[in-house]
């Protein structure tokens, strides 16, 4: 009977030790996801990611305020109301482009999250069934740089499209009336130049 006692005792014994190392394995990945330092890579990526989507909408603001100060230019509308208004429209363009690359960047920041939980939950699912315990450490570690790298890729992805489609069509607007004016001034071609006949 004492033998019985013994074996039965070592099998407890060895199933609270693997119990142990099961709670010291969830343990470990819940402070690795949840660390001061994990939380720091999360607001140094949105801010990147912020500056990276705010540097396209400073690009596509400078490009198209350059287009539309062409334009009325070309159109004799540089200081008057309409000229007001296109600047107005480039203004409310610029405002809803910062508006999105900050919406991206959140975006971004939310899909990095989203891809720690999953390969946190993944492996708490395989260190509760007592796989990977002793490599938890490493498998963490492997699991975030492999989130960190999927994410890379996000901005690149998801670059924003063109974000001053309203002053866009001021500026095609303008192109179209100033070929119609010189339509109209030359139908048939310049004085000295070509014409059909």
């Amino acid at each position: 009977m004492g033998t019985g006692n013994s074996a039965a005792n070592a099998a407890a014994q060895q199933q609270a030790q693997q119990q142990q190392q099961i709670q010291q394995a969830v343990t470990a990945i819940n402070n690795a996801y949840g660390s001061p330092q994990r939380q720091a890579q999360y607001q140094q990526y949105y801010n990147n990611l912020n500056q990276f989507y705010t540097n396209q909408v400073n690009q596509q603001e400078a490009t198209n305020a350059r287009n539309l100060t062409f334009a009325n230019a070309r159109s004799g509308l540089t200081g008057g109301s309409e000229a007001v208004d296109s600047n107005a429209q480039l203004s409310k363009d610029y405002t809803q482009g910062l508006l999105s690359a900050s919406q991206s960047a959140s975006a971004g920041e939310a899909a990095l999250q989203q891809s720690d939980i999953s390969a946190k939950n993944q492996l708490t699912s395989l260190a509760q069934q007592g796989n990977y315990t002793g490599q938890i450490p490493i498998q963490v570690s492997q699991a975030q740089s492999a989130s960190l790298n999927n994410a890379r890729n996000f901005g690149n992805a998801n670059s924003l499209n063109n974000l001053f489609s309203g002053t866009a069509q001021i500026y095609q607007n303008e192109q179209t009336a100033a070929a119609n004016r010189a339509a109209q001034t030359s139908p048939i071609g310049t004085l000295y130049g070509s014409s059909a006949f």
